[in-house]
């Protein structure tokens, strides 16, 4: 049981509709985990969705995309949207091994040197709100400043999913491939 209610479509108004129709026609996202809550505020679910589709194409691969969307939800001990981005990381390549790293909290065995400048700049951004100048230097060096622009949004856009997600009180499946630890 969730602490907001689903909002069922005809008890929306006329903007919540609009975007609930356009985002069943795109993924049919609608009704479960977060978007719960999103459905309440038409603005926000469609800044939200125009998010993720965002990052489903940006400059980052779909794996760092997952990497910095692990890291954030793990932040903000989100269980939900840990099982499901775990589950989408899988599906993404994201080395097993990885995803368990990240959850356990240590440093994660990573075979691309690019992988690992988006773990070590989305890792030092949620620590301290910043980069340092030897972090901004190393990110930059590896990603060049497209990626780390798209890394902070990426934060910023996980931030809001796992915000949202504990505000509404969402659960994981019990089958999910991963489970938040404490």
């Amino acid at each position: 049981m969730t602490r907001i209610p689903v909002l069922d479509r005809d008890d929306m108004d006329a903007e919540q509709q609009a975007v609930h129709d356009r985002i069943v026609a795109n993924n049919a996202r609608v009704g479960f985990g977060p978007a719960i809550g999103y459905a309440y505020s038409a603005g926000v679910w469609q800044i939200h969705n125009m998010s993720s589709a965002h990052l489903l194409d940006c400059s980052l691969t779909n794996a760092q995309v997952r990497i910095v969307s692990l890291l954030t939800v793990r932040h903000w001990k989100a269980a939900y949207p840990w099982s499901a981005q775990a589950k989408t990381a899988l599906k993404a390549g994201l080395d097993p091994a990885v995803i368990e790293a990240i959850n356990d909290g240590t440093e994660p065995p990573f075979g691309d040197a690019a992988d690992a400048a988006v773990y070590a700049a989305a890792r030092e951004l949620l620590a301290t709100g910043t980069l340092s100048d030897d972090g901004f230097k190393a990110a930059e060096k590896t990603l060049g400043y497209q990626r780390v622009v798209e890394v902070v949004g990426a934060i910023g856009h996980f931030c809001t999913t796992a915000m949202m997600a504990n505000v509404v009180g969402v659960t994981p499946a019990a089958d999910a491939p991963s489970h938040l630890k404490a």
